[in-house]
């Protein structure tokens, strides 16, 4: 899909928290909170309280906290990483301001989100508000990392680590944006339900980011993606086999929905969520079906049925 983003007039800047607070000398950060809050507002708060599950921003010892992080010996080296790895962020910039220009020509009433970036203390990669996108930029500066390698394996598994590449970054930050604020409430709905709900966030993504790695969209690496797609009749047989497929049961839905290194019941070669992939096509075959459906009217149906209906893998 070529969409005109041209004529669009939109300036997609990328609000540094990281730098604010840990190129902040050490015998500064005591006014920085106040100069943070007049920056970035509400989020602040958020990144302190929240994010960073430090004190709250009317504590005194805020400060203190505050220090202790940004001279903290592994965190300030999760920031050289940030710094050497990802730079200014401006190829990432980029990549946002088009893909969001795109989103508003798809959806013209849309929220423009405040994107900013932050170091979390490998807390959140991602972490969408209201109006914010907020991005950890510790999780993205490539899984060969020393930092990475320091990561108990025990909270952070492998496939996890494995994700933790600067090209993830905006993939990772849309999809979690999107996921957030296209989406109706579906908890207590069927797997189909969560099938298309995914699947319809899904190909706004592929949308949004034309010429970006379909395996980075999904978060699956190439031989993940190439399986799903030489077996994808398998995996709707697997399903509709299980009599899965109108199930409420968590577990059924869990075990598509859910991340992991594989999915269960299915060969080792396929990746975690793989329902989001499967949404994804469910949606994909249904637009095809209907080429002058908008993602405006494709957001509207709201019987997941309408959406299967068109879904015929081979």
């Amino acid at each position: 899909m070529d969409l005109p983003i041209e004529d669009i007039k939109l300036r997609v800047d990328i609000g540094r928290l990281d730098h604010a607070v840990f190129h902040t000398p050490a015998d500064s950060l005591e006014r920085l909170s106040e100069k943070a809050y007049g920056t970035y507002g509400e989020f602040y708060r958020i990144y302190v309280e929240d994010i960073l599950q430090g004190a709250p921003l009317e504590d005194p010892r805020l400060p203190l906290m505050l220090k202790s992080f940004a001279t903290d010996p592994d965190w300030s080296l999760a920031q050289q990483a940030v710094d050497s790895v990802l730079g200014d962020l401006e190829p990432q910039r980029v990549l946002f301001e088009d893909a969001l220009k795109r989103l508003e020509v798809l959806f013209p009433d849309s929220l423009t989100p405040r994107i900013i970036a932050f170091n979390s203390g490998f807390n959140y990669g991602i972490f969408p508000t209201d109006s914010v996108l907020g991005i950890g930029l510790e999780w993205f500066i490539g899984k060969e990392h020393p930092v990475i390698g320091y990561l108990a394996p025990e909270a952070f598994p492998q496939y996890v680590k494995d994700r933790m590449r600067p090209e993830m970054l905006v993939p990772s930050a849309l999809k979690g944006w999107l996921l957030v604020h296209y989406t109706r409430d579906i908890r207590g709905e069927d797997l189909l339900t969560n099938l298309v709900e995914t699947g319809k966030v899904m190909a706004l993504l592929d949308a949004l980011l034309p010429d970006t790695d379909p395996a980075l969209k999904f978060a699956f690496n190439k031989e993940q993606l190439a399986w799903c797609e030489a077996n994808e009749y398998n995996i709707w047989k697997d399903i509709v086999s299980k009599d899965q497929i109108f199930s409420k049961d968590a577990d059924d839905i869990g075990r598509l929905m859910n991340d992991g290194p594989f999915t269960s019941g299915l060969p080792r070669e396929s990746p975690g969520h793989i329902g989001e992939w499967i949404g994804f096509r469910m949606v994909k075959a249904h637009m095809a079906a209907d080429p002058k459906l908008t993602f405006q009217q494709l957001f509207a149906v709201d019987d997941p049925r309408v959406i299967l209906k068109s879904y015929k893998p081979r």
